[in-house]
């Protein structure tokens, strides 16, 4: 009988590596998952970017994100009218434009706001200069429900907004399989088109929990889509931050 210590020619010493992949990556032969060991999780809380507070730019994401138009197929988003697209804005502490935005950062454990690191980064709508009449869109990095490690669990999408500001846009969050997408291809899972609660900048983050059940299943990588327009003026600016898939 031959050696067991030798598998298709692999020393047992060596049996981390199959067809090449390294130990870390051995739940994912043939494309299968094998459940990781803690519930699946992925928070997104922008500490590491760099700010880009400027009207006439956009953030640029290290972080896996896509922003702005290379989310977009097409040329335009599409959900009510035909706008031009812009990224979302990265920034820190306040925004530049009085009487809109928060104070800073969200302090995720009291939902009011942090003004120095951690946490103190956020993405948000940078509406100056006319940027009001634009469709700001931003998508997540993929996600796949077959690392769930356990399918009957609750999976949700959580995060927190901030909407304070008399000039306020829409906020509508979508899904879809496609790394580029618009209003025709992608599910929108929530829409918030009516902001209440925020009465200055200092007025606390609120949560939103978006549930993913009907996602559970297969093995399938999704995006989540955040998208805001309709704001009527410079004081839109709509923040986001603490972005987070979770199983529970």
């Amino acid at each position: 009988m031959p050696s067991i210590s030798r598998i298709s020619g692999t020393p047992i010493t060596n049996v981390s590596r199959v067809s090449g992949q390294p130990k870390t990556n051995i739940n994912r032969m043939s494309g299968v998952a094998v459940p990781a060991s803690g519930p699946l999780s992925q928070i997104y809380q922008f500490e590491a970017q760099a700010t880009q507070e400027s009207a006439t730019a956009s953030w640029t994401p290290t972080n896996n994100w896509v922003n702005g138009t290379s989310a977009v197929s097409g040329t335009y988003w599409g959900r009510t009218s035909n706008k031009t697209v812009k990224g979302w804005n990265l920034g820190t502490d306040s925004t530049p434009s009085g009487a809109t935005g928060p104070a800073g950062g969200v302090n995720t454990s009291t939902g009011g706001h942090a003004t120095s690191s951690p946490n103190d980064n956020y993405i948000y709508t940078e509406a100056s200069s006319n940027r009001h009449l634009y469709a700001f869109v931003a998508r997540t990095p993929a996600f796949n429900p077959a690392n769930m490690q356990d399918a009957n669990n609750n999976l949700d999408l959580k995060f927190w907004v901030h909407g304070y500001g008399s000039q306020i846009g829409d906020l509508y969050v979508y899904i879809d399989t496609s790394t580029t997408s618009n209003h025709a291809n992608a599910t929108e899972l929530a829409a918030y088109e009516s902001f209440s609660g925020y009465s200055s900048n200092n007025s606390v983050w609120q949560e939103k929990t978006i549930s993913l059940n009907s996602y559970r299943t297969g093995n399938q990588q999704y995006y989540i889509y955040f998208l805001s327009q309709n704001a009527t003026g410079f004081r839109a600016d709509i923040a986001v931050d603490a972005v987070h898939i979770i199983e529970s």
